[in-house]
């Protein structure tokens, strides 16, 4: 009965992760930072920091939605819609949204940012890099994203470096934890 129950539930130990064997993002030092991590995250805010100091909001707003997930086996995935939120009346289902006239798939698309993939850390920095899969933007497929992590209680602010709009800033995004739901 013994030998039973282990062949039962040691395959469900190995889905859920929980076996004891070390995936990737768990060895050495960057064990307290990749155990820090995964959950779901809510997105705060949106801030780029020009040379000169100022914050601005260009790309999706100064209010944003957003979810970031972490899962312990080392995948990541990110969704982003910006503020205001794009609105498409007439398509309240997939088939209305493909239906929808160019003009309102473009206001739609300029709205939404997404992509998944895995993610690993370097402890030394600290920084956590999204290795892209698949996006939204199809340029970033297959590309790497590093960005440094600061973690305050529930609060994780990812910061990266960026050349847009013709000049050099810093991109600072600031999620808060979801807590379960009891």
């Amino acid at each position: 009965m013994r030998f039973l129950t282990l062949m039962l539930v040691f395959p469900l130990m190995l889905a859920l992760g929980q076996s004891g064997s070390q995936t990737p993002h768990e060895s050495g030092t960057a064990k307290s930072l990749q155990e820090q991590l995964p959950g779901a995250w809510k997105l705060i805010s949106i801030e780029t920091v020009r040379p000169n100091g100022e914050v601005i909001y260009p790309f999706y707003g100064k209010h944003p939605e957003g979810m970031l997930i972490y899962d312990r086996s080392g995948w990541m995935s990110v969704q982003i819609i910006s503020d205001p939120k794009p609105t498409m009346p007439a398509a309240s289902t997939r088939e209305g949204f493909l239906a929808a006239a160019p003009a309102e798939k473009a206001g739609a698309a300029d709205g939404f940012c997404g992509y998944y993939g895995t993610w690993t850390v370097d402890p030394s920095v600290p920084s956590v890099t999204h290795h892209i899969n698949q996006s939204f933007y199809p340029a970033e497929r297959g590309e790497a994203g590093t960005r440094h992590v600061t973690l305050n209680g529930n609060r994780l602010e990812l910061t990266a470096k960026a050349h847009e709009m013709g000049e050099d800033h810093q991109r600072r995004l600031v999620w808060e934890r979801i807590l379960p739901t009891q």
